[in-house]
């Protein structure tokens, strides 16, 4: 994350609307950008050996894989390892001020280590890094000592403020960055932008096959500092035999399907021992040839690689790939690659594409089963198993059709705000109706969002209206409605407004959005006033921002009241609704034994009260010294059936439950035989009745 230069913040903090000529309304140029710095040389012979003797001080994690060959494996591996990943609490316990460099949740340090291995597993090499928890504190005082000095450094000198000897080691054997933490940290490495990054050392460090142990620090954001990371790449594997990769080259990105967001603005293509210094690289896409510009190699850096980028993207910047409308491949072609004294070409296919879009091999988990499941029986339902699936959820929620009106009259009751402290997201005005509107501003370079607690399913013709007033805001602050099919996993927008550099809006207009694209699929809702890129507006004063009034929805309705299942084994599972009424049934698939998918489609069903079967008594009662034997008849039996047996000395009641009574099948789901107690009466009269 970066951050706006304190003192040009302050210039804007306390203005005034009414009382500022518009011309003061200037946004402010957002200039920082995180900073890797240049990747660790690689160990000495003596580090390597020292290494060794100690070992790992953690077991491999899981080992992951993923056949980039396939879209939809691609595609799942994206929206489930890595979204698994992201918005995870950091959990520092440290203090900048004390030069505590403290510790983060154990939770966190796997998430990074996922986000790496999932890196890996799609590069095609081992996948089953594990984050040494002794190796850890050392990178967390590294993280500290980068954030407190404000620079990066692999050998930082003994009189850096929070200097530590553990701290200085790690610094030398880690990628460091600033301005980043985290699994995004991860992001930034594998990116390599910055004109100091042009041998991606960084990524062939993260990417390096040999590696299986690697340790994480890192240091959050505050009003002083920048967050920070240090990633421990080096362990007693370093030079040792090579294991099994995917091809014996490592291409980042790699052959086949490859979600845009992981996409960088420079490409390499790896291979051990491989002279590049007469390589050249020919890229084209949809026929056309791409230009590109080669990157001086330089060798010292995990495996030895090539290095280009297309002519014209800036790889100095961090660099968002473009959202494609369609899949896009890219064909590449290696030549002159010289190996053992011999020259050797090399062609193969990136495909970008958006992880969101389904596929024409995706595969949901779609139901089947009865349209008026019958309450507390049993019901059967059936759905469509999902490729390489290890197991599967089911839940069921109540079906409500959704009435309200959110304008802020009830403040935050029904919405979750991510925003910057400082400012109040519900205002009093401006507004459109009533005594409330929603406010999103950006007294930061970070996204404002609120998030709709309740749970969405539109119909064919579902849509949302609102009363929406952007005012002051530059090209790069974005106002977006969006929507997410899993679980808040990633986000779609359904409408999206871009500043204009004035004073934009005056008043309130009426905006309407489509959600039929959505129908019959669980959704959440938010509002996301977005800093995309360049120069902002910080005051939160009237008239500056996103001001939302008013949100109506129509052919939607809320799902309340979720319970969650496991599905035993197989593609089955049994709904017994409790009461009457109106339900939505889905599943989801887990992959790799502990993530899941995004949930199926929902299917509609309305509950009914159970029927009773006609029931019908046949022949005689049979009678012993101190039993009653009754027969009878059942028209469209089905499981789970429950028969009772009522005594009465007068055909007209009073009629007692002979709770004791037994019943076995005569003929299988067709004729069953009543067994009760006589009662010693001189006359009794018996009823059936089934549920």
């Amino acid at each position: 994350m970066t951050r706006l230069d304190p003192s040009s913040r302050a210039t804007f903090t306390h203005v005034a609307l009414l009382l500022v000529p518009p011309l003061l309304h200037a946004p402010v140029t957002w200039t920082a950008t995180p900073d890797m710095g240049e990747p660790p040389a690689a160990p000495t012979p003596a580090q390597v050996r020292q290494w060794r003797q100690v070992g790992p001080h953690r077991s491999p994690a899981p080992g992951l894989a993923v056949d980039t060959a396939s879209r939809e494996e691609a595609r799942n591996f994206f929206n489930s390892v890595y979204a698994a990943s992201e918005g995870a609490a950091m959990g520092w316990t440290g203090n900048l001020g004390t030069c505590a460099a403290g510790t983060t949740d154990p939770g966190f340090r796997e998430l990074v280590g996922l986000r790496i291995n999932f890196f890996r597993a799609l590069a095609g090499v081992p996948a089953a890094i594990a984050m040494d928890d002794n190796l850890h504190a050392k990178a967390q005082q590294a993280a500290l000592m980068m954030s407190a000095n404000h620079t990066l450094h692999h050998f930082p000198p003994a009189e850096w403020t929070c200097y530590t000897a553990g701290g200085a080691e790690a610094a030398q054997n880690a990628n460091l960055a600033i301005g980043q933490s985290g699994p995004a940290a991860i992001d930034g490495y594998m990116q390599d932008f910055g004109l100091g990054n042009a041998p991606v050392g960084h990524r062939r460090w993260i990417l390096y096959p040999q590696t299986r142990v690697m340790a994480t620090g890192d240091v959050p954001d505050s009003p002083s500092h920048l967050e920070a990371n240090a990633i421990w790449v080096f362990d007693g594997n370093y030079g040792g035999p090579r294991p099994a990769t995917r091809t014996p080259h490592v291409c980042w990105p790699p052959p086949g399907y490859v979600p845009y967001p992981v996409v960088p603005v420079r490409w390499s293509f790896a291979y051990p021992g491989a002279d590049f210094f007469g390589a050249t690289v020919t890229m084209t896409s949809k026929g056309q040839l791409i230009p590109v510009t080669l990157e001086l190699v330089r060798d010292g850096f995990g495996e030895n690689t090539l290095v280009w980028y297309p002519s014209s993207l800036d790889p100095g910047q961090p660099y968002a790939w473009p959202r494609p409308s369609a899949d896009t491949a890219y064909a590449v072609t290696v030549r002159n690659v010289r190996l053992s004294g011999n020259s050797q070409d090399f062609s193969y296919t990136v495909t970008v594409f958006d992880p969101a879009v389904a596929g024409s091999d995706t595969v949901l988990p779609t139901l089947s089963g009865p349209d008026d499941p019958v309450v507390n029986q049993p019901n059967a339902f059936t759905f469509v198993p999902v490729n390489k699936a290890t197991g599967y959820q089911w839940r069921s929620f109540t079906r409500t059709p959704l009435s309200a009106v959110e304008g802020a009259e009830n403040g935050l009751a029904h919405w979750t705000a991510a925003t910057t402290p400082g400012y109040d997201p519900v205002v009093s005005s401006p507004r459109a109706s009533g005594s409330y509107a929603f406010h999103l501003a950006h007294p930061q370079p970070q996204d404002q969002r609120l998030t709709y607690q309740r749970t969405l399913l539109p119909s064919a013709s579902a849509r949302l209206e609102f009363k929406s007033r952007l005012g002051w805001a530059a090209p790069g602050q974005v106002a977006k409605v969006q929507v997410s099919l899993n679980q808040g996993q990633a986000w779609e927008d359904v409408y999206n407004q871009a500043g204009s550099d004035t004073q934009g809006e005056l008043g309130f207009t009426t905006r309407t959005v489509s959600l039929s694209a959505f129908a019959g699929r669980l959704i959440l809702l938010r509002l996301n006033y977005s800093h995309t890129t360049g120069s902002y507006f910080p005051q939160t004063t009237p008239g500056i921002g996103w001001y939302i009034d008013d949100l109506v929805f129509s052919e939607v309705e809320e799902l309340t009241n979720p319970m969650l299942h496991e599905v035993a084994s197989g593609s089955a599972f049994d709904f017994v609704p409790e009461a009457v009424g109106d339900y939505a049934l889905m599943v989801r698939a887990e992959v790799y034994d502990r993530f899941h998918l995004e949930w199926g489609p929902v299917k509609k069903v309305a509950a009914t009260a159970p029927v009773t079967p006609p029931l019908r008594f046949v022949g005689r009662p049979v009678l012993t010294a101190s039993q009653v034997q009754i027969e009878f008849e059942v028209r469209d039996y089905r499981p789970g059936m429950v028969f009772r047996l009522y005594r009465a000395a007068s055909v007209v009641g009073p009629w007692q439950h002979e709770a004791a009574a037994s019943f076995q099948p005569v003929v299988a789901n067709s004729r069953f035989r009543a067994t009760a107690t006589l009662s010693g009466s001189p006359q009794a009269f018996y009823q059936l009745r089934a549920d």
